[in-house]
């Protein structure tokens, strides 16, 4: 069973939805390729690559460093990473991490004949930083850095301006994001990366976030796969304040037994602890 699809999406542009739970984009230039995220670490992501853009060097680029974002990361040499989040970039997950995530993830893939022998999620030998304002220029297709720090504090963006792309990772989706774990920052200092993102509102056409889904419940409005508006900057930004000044509470959200909130907004929402507001 094959454990990904890859959609076109622009020219030069493609997601690769890895069992349909994350998703990485591929950038093609004319000198370089760009991988944004690893996911799960069972995709040949070096050969998908270079059947999409040919035999030219890859540049690879984490969102964050979540497993489900950055174990394919072990299939490259280098990878680049936000600064505050290289420290957690250079690990082996545990054994207890991978049967989490076999169990939360995987099942449907065993279900179905998927072999998982092969598998073996790690760290890159080499991690570069990125930080605000750095430029990745591809040949004819330059990214932009923009450290938002948030659902962990090495979170980033990439904002191709002059195609008025937007790529957000984990800060923005159709469904709750999660702002409570442990890693997060508090809630304001998201809240800061929302509203920074929230500028580019007329600078940019589509955001493209890191999971997708197309039943009702994680896309109710049926957005074009892979691809949200970019009015969800600032519903983001303008919900998130709302937590921060304390106008919603949300509701109450069983976090793997520990009770936070969930605010739910016209698109997507928050997940936040109460007691990290900042």
């Amino acid at each position: 069973m094959e454990c990904y699809r890859v959609i076109p999406l622009r020219e030069d542009l493609w997601a690769i939805s890895e069992l349909e739970k994350t998703v990485m984009y591929v950038m093609n230039g004319r000198d370089r390729a760009l991988l944004f995220d690893t996911g799960f670490g069972l995709t040949p992501l070096r050969g998908v690559v270079s059947e999409l853009c040919g035999e030219k060097p890859i540049v690879v680029v984490n969102s964050h460093a979540h497993i489900d974002h950055h174990s394919g990361n072990n299939q490259f040499e280098t990878v680049h990473v936000g600064r505050f989040d290289e420290p957690a970039s250079h690990g082996w997950p545990s054994a207890e991490e991978c049967a989490r995530v076999r169990e939360m993830n995987f099942s449907d893939y065993l279900a179905a004949g998927g072999d998982l022998s092969g598998w073996r999620p790690g760290p890159a030998r080499r991690v570069c930083v990125l930080q605000d304002g750095d430029v990745i220029d591809l040949g004819g297709m330059t990214l932009r850095v923009l450290e938002a720090p948030g659902h962990t504090p090495g979170s980033i963006a990439l904002l191709e301006e002059s195609r008025r792309w937007l790529f957000t990772g984990d800060l923005i989706l159709t469904w709750e994001v999660w702002g409570q774990l442990a890693e997060s920052t508090a809630l304001r200092v998201y809240w800061q990366s929302l509203q920074r993102l929230a500028q580019l509102e007329r600078r940019v056409d589509t955001v493209f976030p890191s999971h997708w889904g197309e039943n009702e419940r994680d896309n109710p409005l049926h957005f074009p796969s892979f691809e949200l508006p970019p009015e969800i900057l600032p519903i983001y930004a303008e919900g998130t304040g709302r937590i921060v000044e304390g106008l919603d509470k949300g509701e109450p959200y069983d976090f793997w037994g520990r009770e936070v909130r969930c605010q739910r907004f016209q698109i997507g929402g928050m997940v936040f602890d109460p007691h990290r507001i900042g």
